[in-house]
Formats: C-alpha cells, sequence, structure tokens
C-alpha cells in the first residue's frame, strides 16, 4: 500500500475518530462494570487499546487507507460483534451500531468500493447474529437482567450521540469539500478566462500574419510598376534636359524633335500603365486591411470582394507559380462582414499554397461562388494538389495541428477560419479531399449575416 499522505481533512478525521471512539470504549467498559457484563468490560477495553495502538502505527506511517480499515475492523468485529454476541445476538441494543460502520467508511474513503465492502461485512455481520438467534442454542446473554432497561437506555443514547458527531463529522466535510470546490470552480473560471485571452491573442496573431504576409506580397509587387515609372521618368526627364539644350544652341533639328515626341508618348503610356497597375494594387490592398482591421458589417458585392483579397494575395504567391482563378458571377450582393469572409478566403487559399503545393511545380486554386437558395451562397475553394489523407481530415481544424510543425505552419489558419465561419458570418467550412487528387473547401453561409451580440 503506498504511504503518501493523501489530504490534510482525512487525516485528521480519522485521528478524530479514534479518540472518539477509544473514550467511549473507555465509558462503555465502566458501564459494563457497573451492569457486570464481563464481556463487555474487556472486549471495549481492547478496542480501545487496539485504537490506541493503531493511532500510534498511524502517526509513525501516515499510512491512511490500512489504518482506516484496521479502525474499521476493530469496531466492526472486535467491539459491535463481539458486545452483540455475548448481550443477546440479534436481539442485543448494541446491534445497531452496525449501521454506524458504513457511515464512518463513507466519511473516510468516500463513496467507492471500500465503502460498499464495509456496508456488505456489516450486512454479514447482522446475518450471522439472524443464523445464532435461530439457532437452537441462540446467542448468550451475560449482563445482569435487572439492569436491561438502564442497557438499553445506555446503547441507545451512545448510538444517538455517537450518530450525532459523525453527522457533525459529514457536514464539515460537506462544506470542506464544497469548499474545495468552490476554490477550483474559482481557479477554473481564472484558467478558462485566460484560456479566452489566449485564444483572442492567437486569432490576432493569425489575423496579423495573414495581413502581413499580404503586404509584404503587395510591396514585393508594388516594385515592379513603381521602378519601371521611376525608370521611366527620369529617361524623360534626361530627354527633356537635351532637347532644352539643342533649343538653346539653336541647333534643334526636326527629326530629333520628332524622336523625342515619338519617345515621349511611349514613356508617358508606360508611366500611366505603371502608376495605374500600382494604384489597383494598393486600392485592392487598402480596402481588404481596412475590412480585416475594422470587421464592420456592410453591404457588398461577393464577386468584388474576392478579386479585391485575391489581388492582394496573387503577389504574395507569385513565387509558387500557382494560379488563383475566380468563377463568380455578378450580382451576388451580401450583408455581411466583409473582413471576416476575406481572412477566411485568404487562409484557405494559403494554406494550399503551404501543404497543397509543397514539392509541386506549380497548380492551381479555383475559387467558385453559388447560391444554392434565395438567402445562401456557397464558395468553394478548390486545389488540385496533394490532397489529404483520412488523419489529416480528421484534424484538420484543431487548433495548433499542423503537418509543417516547425515549417512555418502555426495549426491555428483552418481553425480560425472555422471559428469566423461558424461564429461571425453563421455558417459551415467543410472540406473534402482524395489524396493525389486536391482538396476542395465548401464555405455555406447566409447573404444576410446573424447580428452579433456587443461582446463579440
Amino acid at each position: 500500500m503506498s504511504r503518501v499522505p493523501i489530504y490534510a481533512d482525512k487525516m485528521a478525521l480519522l485521528v478524530r475518530f479514534h479518540w472518539i471512539v477509544a473514550i467511549f470504549s473507555l465509558v462503555y467498559s465502566l458501564v459494563s462494570v457497573y451492569i457486570v457484563f464481563q464481556p463487555g468490560v474487556y472486549i471495549m477495553a481492547g478496542n480501545g487499546l487496539l485504537l490506541l495502538v493503531n493511532l500510534v502505527y498511524f502517526k509513525r506511517t501516515l499510512n491512511f487507507a490500512l489504518t482506516a480499515h484496521l479502525f474499521l475492523l476493530s469496531n466492526c468485529f472486535v467491539a459491535v460483534m463481539g458486545s452483540s454476541y455475548f448481550s443477546g445476538g440479534l436481539y442485543s441494543p448494541v446491534a445497531p451500531w452496525f449501521a454506524l460502520v458504513p457511515v464512518t467508511a463513507t466519511l473516510l474513503f468516500g463513496f467507492n468500493r471500500s465503502t460498499y465492502v464495509w456496508l456488505g461485512l456489516a450486512v454479514a455481520c447482522i446475518a450471522a447474529l439472524i443464523a445464532v438467534s435461530f439457532s437452537d442454542d441462540g446467542a448468550p446473554v451475560l449482563f445482569d437482567a435487572r439492569y436491561a432497561v438502564f442497557f438499553n437506555a445506555m446503547c441507545l443514547v451512545g448510538s444517538a450521540v455517537l450518530l450525532a458527531m459523525l453527522t457533525q463529522l459529514f457536514e464539515a466535510a460537506k462544506n470542506n469539500a464544497l469548499l474545495v470546490s468552490d476554490q477550483k470552480n474559482s481557479d477554473l473560471e481564472v484558467a478558462i478566462r485566460r484560456l479566452q485571452e489566449t485564444r483572442e491573442q492567437l486569432v490576432q496573431q493569425e489575423k496579423l500574419a495573414s495581413l502581413g504576409s499580404l503586404v509584404a506580397g503587395v510591396a514585393h509587387e508594388l516594385n515592379t510598376p513603381i521602378g519601371n515609372a521611376i525608370t521611366t521618368a527620369s529617361a524623360l526627364t534626361y530627354a527633356s534636359a537635351e532637347l532644352k539644350k539643342n533649343i538653346e544652341r539653336g541647333d534643334l533639328r526636326k527629326s530629333a524633335l520628332l524622336e523625342f515626341l515619338t519617345n515621349n508618348e511611349a514613356m508617358n503610356q508606360l508611366i500611366t500603365r505603371s502608376c495605374e497597375r500600382a494604384g489597383r494594387l494598393i486600392n485592392s490592398f487598402k480596402q481588404v486591411a481596412v475590412d480585416q482591421t475594422a470587421e464592420q458589417r456592410r453591404t457588398f458585392e461577393l464577386l468584388s470582394l474576392l478579386e479585391d483579397n485575391v489581388g492582394a494575395l496573387r503577389p504574395s504567391v507569385s513565387h509558387a507559380k500557382v494560379s488563383i482563378e475566380l468563377d463568380v458571377p455578378h450580382g451576388i450582393v451580401c450583408d455581411s462582414y466583409p473582413g471576416p469572409l476575406g481572412q477566411v478566403i485568404v487562409n484557405i487559399v494559403q494554406n494550399a499554397i503551404v501543404h497543397a503545393f509543397s514539392g509541386r511545380d506549380g497548380g492551381t486554386v479555383l475559387i467558385v461562388a453559388k447560391c444554392p437558395s434565395a438567402e445562401s451562397v456557397e464558395i468553394l475553394v478548390e486545389d488540385n494538389g496533394s490532397g489529404m489523407d483520412a488523419h489529416v481530415m480528421a484534424h484538420i481544424f484543431d487548433p495548433f495541428f499542423t503537418t509543417r510543425l516547425g515549417q512555418g505552419g502555426s495549426g491555428l489558419g483552418l481553425s480560425v477560419s472555422q471559428n469566423i465561419t461558424t461564429g461571425v458570418l453563421g455558417g459551415t467550412l467543410q472540406v473534402r479531399s482524395i489524396v493525389g487528387e486536391g482538396s476542395r473547401f465548401v464555405l455555406t453561409m447566409p447573404m444576410s449575416a446573424p447580428v452579433r451580440a456587443p461582446a463579440a
């Protein structure tokens, strides 16, 4: 048996039981002397001595389980059984004390197997007394019959006193358990609150990470048109300066002027196209950034929203040689949260770039939207990548689950996407995949999102 101490309140309870019963055994021995009940003198004196020895053993070893079992054994078989048998068996006023055995076991062990064992032993002792009482010889009555009323009254008073003490101990144990439970509930509430705060921080980090990836891609993509515009503008400035010098020297020729005008037109067109391209990228990214950071509800056309997000996303995935195609009809107007919806689409596409096309030379991500009913819209994001097996699909929406641990995968993208879909957009997010044939994410949501509570 283990000798590791258990809860201090149980240990204190066991010590208190020993002293209470030991003192009561002494009182019972004195009463037995008065009523000339010799077995009661020796039995209860022996029971008190056994309890004191058991208490010394417990103080030295702190073996709670063995000490508790020895305590119950001493009382059940030495004190109660012996006193009952020698004072009339089943008809003895001591017999009701067997009912205190399972109550004491419950206080010491709780409602477990040990309690039921002691309940069974108490019932077995009563059955043995019944058998003896109906035998030919019967149980002896070895006390002076003149004190029968006193003896019965003393046993009833003793039972009431012991039961009252056990009730108070049970109440104290219950109150202590309630206090412990309240403390654990309080600790659990604190842990849940911290967990929610951590989750919110992780969601914000995931959102900022997604937005940061878009920033890096857009910044990289802007280098080309802005660089072209700067280079062309510098060349145009140099050509204008040369033309001015020729005019000041008075040696301007018609061919030189025509060449300048022709080059000027071409360079102006290049500058215009480069600036327009940079402007489109900036406008798309600005709308995406505003939506994802503000998370405001508004009415928007789905095609325009997806074009903005895909336009901002394409630069960041160009290195993977993955093309993103849209098949979204005009006229799908939603009253929802464009920022969270865009974040879900971006997370799914980025997940495909990182996982579906890892080790592959390019691929295609197709985004399709349709309206299965007048009140809902269905967005399909499918790729022709490597696909997923059953194990990955079973855990794909679990927080922190990733197949690229330590390689840039946080395991939060799809978990956050599912939470946004169900908690913000009021829809569902499902996935279907076959190994080697790609994956398909199906986002179904109402065109008019449910009203969110202010705390959300």
